[in-house]
């Protein structure tokens, strides 16, 4: 038999297959498991594995991680030829015609692969089952939270887990059109916390869980929109604070800058919500959803696509003198900052 796990979130697959590995197997045969992965190991080593006889007698129960010959990922590097990998036929093979004396459980470095020969003799095979691992709810994550608390004599607060829960998302999400919880990350965030208190508040989280600097540039220009100053510099001092180097923070925020000129300019060129949505998506590589044009065009109201550019043109020179000139960043940062809504907001 073979079994293989896929999904967005590679660390949730991996989980979702130990779940189900220790709910079926007795504890002689998880102990057991011959374990291989995909970047360090080839394909003909496993199968080879798969197809020998096991010394004590006993069917051998083999995990192969980090499958990425199955993945439909393109920016991940192949650590093997397709040579080395004698072009997949043994694997092909092994798919249909698998070893009654072993099982073998893959897990796909993302999402499934549709297209391709591998891909074809999975459709072919009838010993070969699929797994999808969707990416569990945020009121999932909820409920994980609190039981891994319970299971620890330990206590989380609501709040604590939704602020928990947002800087622990950075996987793109087709599902929720914008970014979902990395499994892992979320599960070493949880482990830090507990190690540190028996009962986590929100306190808990600012202090120990970072923050990610998307988010945090999303705060500044949010702040600085609203012509709220203060709180957009307070933003920027944390970042610091996190170390978070000033030429880390300029290109995230000429990135967020500039997918705002291109609203306003569709904008501007009256764009559908639809229309706008889907240029974005095609210009950033997110999934834009058409209901977020809405509270995009409010911001907008604003500013206009003249004062956008300017801003582009600000943050480039800031950046060259910084580099060329030796200037000092914080200051040319914090100067932005404080003039901004004189300098882009002055007509509103």
């Amino acid at each position: 038999m073979v079994k293989i796990y896929f999904g967005a979130d590679s660390g949730y697959s991996v989980h979702k297959l130990e779940k189900d590995l220790k709910e079926t197997l007795s504890q002689e045969e998880y102990q057991s498991i011959i374990k291989f992965d995909g970047y360090k190991d080839l394909t003909t080593s496993v199968i080879e594995d798969c197809s020998s006889i096991s010394l004590f007698g006993d069917k051998k129960i083999v995990v192969f991680s980090n499958c990425y010959f199955l993945s439909n990922a393109s920016n991940r590097k192949a650590p093997f030829t397709d040579a080395q990998q004698d072009n997949y036929k043994p694997l092909i093979n092994f798919f249909n015609d698998p070893s009654p004396d072993a099982d073998l459980y893959m897990v796909v470095d993302g999402e499934l692969k549709k297209s391709g020969p591998l891909y074809q003799a999975l459709q072919d095979a009838s010993e070969v089952f699929l797994v999808e691992c969707k990416l569990p709810s945020e009121e999932d994550y909820y409920m994980l939270a609190n039981q891994f608390a319970k299971n620890e004599n330990k206590t989380i607060d609501n709040d604590a887990c939704k602020l928990l829960i947002s800087r622990c998302k950075v996987i793109p999400s087709n599902t929720y059109g914008g970014k979902s919880v990395d499994y892992l990350t979320f599960m070493n965030s949880l482990n830090k916390l507990m190690i540190y208190t028996s009962h986590i508040t929100t306190e808990d989280v600012k202090e120990l869980i970072y923050c990610p600097l998307e988010d945090n540039v999303f705060e500044i220009i949010t702040h600085l929109m609203n012509k709220d100053t203060k709180k957009a510099i307070r933003t920027y001092k944390d970042i610091r604070t996190l170390g978070v180097e000033p030429l880390g923070v300029i290109p995230a925020l000429a990135s967020k800058f500039r997918d705002n000129a291109l609203a306003k300019y569709l904008i501007e060129m009256s764009y559908n919500n639809n229309q706008i949505a889907d240029e974005l998506s095609k210009a950033t590589g997110k999934n834009v959803k058409p209901g977020a044009i809405y509270y995009r065009r409010k911001e907008l109201e604003k500013i206009t696509y003249s004062s956008l550019i300017k801003i582009l043109a600000e943050l480039a020179e800031i950046e060259k003198n910084i580099k060329l000139y030796q200037d000092d960043a914080d200051t040319r940062l914090e100067v932005f900052f404080s003039t901004f809504v004189k300098n882009y907001l002055k007509e509103y």
